[in-house]
């Protein structure tokens, strides 16, 4: 997830601060993420580092400050959108590394791990499934595209679990 491009364009219409950010950007994702706020807090500190992001007016209620969008900001934001995502590197994977070592480590028993990630990947199936109704209810197509695409993933996990659990028999 982009913390960093999220900020940006959610400063694209107005100067916000943190809390605003947080609560725009968890909208943004239809409520299937939270996000941290000290995430939110030192990623834009780095924007303004940078010069992408400037404070903007007086601090107001209870300290908070406002940031708004440089040109400078802008112009990373416009290119980040119109450039393509080269994709995961699916090999460096917490759960391929993990499993590499267990089948190293543990004598080649893995199937214990694959059998409670399957699970895991179920009970995400179900809870993507919630949210794209949740999202089709509130009328946002934008939002059940992005949830469909990480339905797919999720369904082509399950399928090479249950592949690994097959070859490992």
């Amino acid at each position: 997830m982009s913390l960093k491009f999220g900020i940006l364009g959610l400063m694209t219409d107005e100067p916000l601060h943190g809390y605003e950010v947080k609560s725009r950007f968890e909208a943004l994702l239809g409520g299937a993420r939270e996000v941290n706020i000290g995430q939110i807090y030192s990623t834009m500190q780095r924007l303004e580092r940078d010069g992408l992001i400037v404070a903007d007016g007086e601090r107001g209620d209870r300290g908070k400050q406002a940031y708004r969008l440089t040109a400078q900001g802008r112009q990373e934001l416009d290119t980040w959108l119109t450039q393509p995502e080269s994709g995961p590197q699916l090999l460096h994977d917490d759960l391929f590394v993990k499993l590499l070592l267990m089948r190293r480590l543990a004598h080649g028993n893995v199937s214990e791990l694959l059998y409670q990630q399957r699970r895991l990947q179920l009970h995400h199936l179900r809870d993507l499934a919630a949210l794209e109704r949740q999202a089709r209810a509130d009328h946002r197509p934008d939002l059940v595209l992005v949830i469909r695409g990480a339905t797919l993933h999720a369904e082509a996990d399950v399928r090479w679990l249950d592949e690994c659990l097959e070859e490992l028999k």
